[in-house]
Formats: structure tokens, sequence, C-alpha cells
């Protein structure tokens, strides 16, 4: 029998990280949680924001309004793809799995969409406001890029979803009430409403 697939979308500081381990910690069934920040913490560093490969693998552009993107090269969106089709992989093996990821780039619910399709998999996107975002951006730890959060927003904020959670109002165990009660079988959607 195969896993559930808990895909989480959402901008930086969006609380997708919280909002994982809040489900996690409220399901009666085993999860584990694959996440973006996870793959980027398993590429080499050359391949990385700083690194002499970082053309080919993932940098960041900055707009005139102070924004940042993260964009992937060839061997970047390769990555992507493989990250996507190991999810996939771990719910065909019977693993329930919550994903937290932010789309980079408007081809990435539809490669969802490819990988798990015929899965039991249901997409949660996180909205909260850009004022609330970019003051949670502004705080987050070292090593983080101000500006992610208003240069993905774009990308998040049509797309059809399962289930739609402001997380600027609602707390992290109720919003883990809210996800787990979800209880039809999910076609991932890759249009907007």
């Amino acid at each position: 029998m195969s896993g559930k697939v808990i895909l989480l979308i959402g901008p930086s500081s969006a609380g997708k990280s919280t909002l994982a381990a809040a489900i996690r910690a409220a399901a009666d069934e085993a999860w584990i949680i694959q996440s973006l920040d996870g793959l980027f913490a398993a590429i080499d560093d050359r391949w990385g924001s700083k690194g002499a490969h970082r053309a080919d693998g993932f940098r960041y552009e900055s707009g005139a309004d102070g924004s940042v993107r993260v964009v992937a090269g060839s061997a970047g969106k390769a990555m992507l793809r493989g990250f996507r089709r190991a999810v996939a992989a771990n719910a065909a093996a019977g693993v329930n799995v919550i994903v937290d990821d932010m789309l980079l780039d408007e081809g990435a619910l539809g490669d969802w969409a490819q990988a798990l399709a015929g899965l039991d998999a249901r997409l949660v996107r996180l909205a909260p406001p850009l004022e609330v975002l970019q003051a949670r951006d502004a705080t987050r730890p070292h090593g983080r890029v101000p500006g992610l959060a208003a240069g993905h927003l774009a990308l998040h904020a049509a797309l059809a979803a399962d289930l739609v959670i402001d997380t600027s109002v609602v707390e992290p165990s109720d919003a883990a009430a809210q996800v787990l009660a979800l209880d039809r079988r999910g076609a991932l959607s890759t249009s907007a409403p």
C-alpha cells in the first residue's frame, strides 16, 4: 500500500517547516519530512550560491525592488527533479511524506504532478500576507537571504490547492489539524483557480 504525500508549498518564511513539524507531531501514523532546505544542505557548496558552479547549480538573483529569487541551472534542475522523485519513491514504498517546498520556477508544480501521479497527494498552500512574510524574512537566522519571501511570492499566490492556510492567523497546531483532516484522495492540481 502506498504512503500519502502532503505537499506544503509557499514562499520563504511562510511557515512550512513549522507546519511540517506540527503535522508530524500530531499525526497518528508515521511520517517523514523531505524539504527543499534538506536538498540544499546535501549539495556540494561548489554548486551553491557562492560556489564556482553556481550558474549550473543554484544561484541568487536580486530584483530592483530588493526581492531575491533562487534560480536553478541545469544541474540544479536535475537535482530538483530527483528530489521530487525521491519523495514519490518513498510514498510508493509505503512511507507517508510531508514535503516542505518553495517553488523556484513556473514548471515546478507540473513536475510535482508528474512525479506524484497515481499517489495519494494533497497540495497545501501557505499564504500569509506579504507584510508578514517580509517581517519574518527580516528575522530569519544567520545564513538566510533576506528578500526570498518577496522573490518567490508570485509563483505561489494563485495556485489552486486542496487547502490554503494563512499562517499569520492560524496556529501551527490548528493548521496541522486542518491538514490531517483532509480526507479525500487528492489529485495534485497544476492550474490556477
